[in-house]
């Protein structure tokens, strides 16, 4: 019960990410809404099922400059640890999300960008599983269906994906992180406007 609350909760919070209308939804409400009832259940039933045998799954809200958005992520936590500095220990887990932004100032299709990464995080954890216990970092790859959003050229759909990040433990199986996201192709075409997100993630261990 608890996954299920986090992972409609996360959507829910979701939905204003996906309010900017174009005209199908002034031509057909009914629709637009649907496919959005659709995939907003069908995101949750899929991260609730666990079809990858993960062993943790996330949803994250975003917020960049003029744009909006929601991540759903699968996470699998090897469970050795990598090295020990005193009381801080260093582990790290395997990310799969895919991330919905919506831009704020472009209405429709024409403000979405759809993007799937795959990412490695280290994770510095010191003392239990107390409500702030963790700082992490990553670096890893992500490919974008655009190649720009509002006036942001990206250049490229292959684009890094870094980010820094601390965080705790709400219970034994939940935990929540403030996370700095930055998104940029380092570079290998220009322009490279890159992006930054500030997120609040929440993961239900399985």
């Amino acid at each position: 019960m608890p996954r299920i609350l986090i992972i409609l909760l996360a959507l829910c919070l979701a939905t204003p990410a996906m309010a900017e209308d174009g005209d199908s939804l002034g031509h057909d409400p009914m629709e637009t809404w649907g496919w959005r009832a659709a995939m907003l259940s069908s995101l949750a039933l899929t991260m609730m099922s666990n079809p990858l045998n993960a062993d943790e799954v996330s949803g994250s809200l975003m917020s960049g400059p003029d744009v909006a958005g929601f991540k759903m992520a699968f996470r699998w936590h090897p469970e050795e640890t990598i090295a020990q500095f005193g009381e801080v220990r260093l582990k790290h887990y395997y990310l799969l999300g895919y991330n919905y932004w919506q831009s704020l100032d472009e209405n429709g299709q024409e403000g979405v960008v759809n993007a799937l990464e795959m990412i490695p995080v280290f994770r510095f954890s010191w003392g239990q599983k107390d409500w702030l216990s963790f700082a992490e970092t990553s670096v890893g790859i992500s490919v974008f269906s655009r190649t720009e959003l509002n006036d942001r050229q990206f250049s490229t759909n292959f684009q890094f994906a870094n980010s820094l990040a601390v965080g705790g433990f709400l219970s034994e199986k939940t935990s929540w992180s403030l996370q700095l996201q930055h998104y940029s192709n380092n570079s290998i075409k220009l322009p490279n406007n890159g992006i930054n997100f500030y997120n609040l993630n929440i993961a239900y261990r399985y």
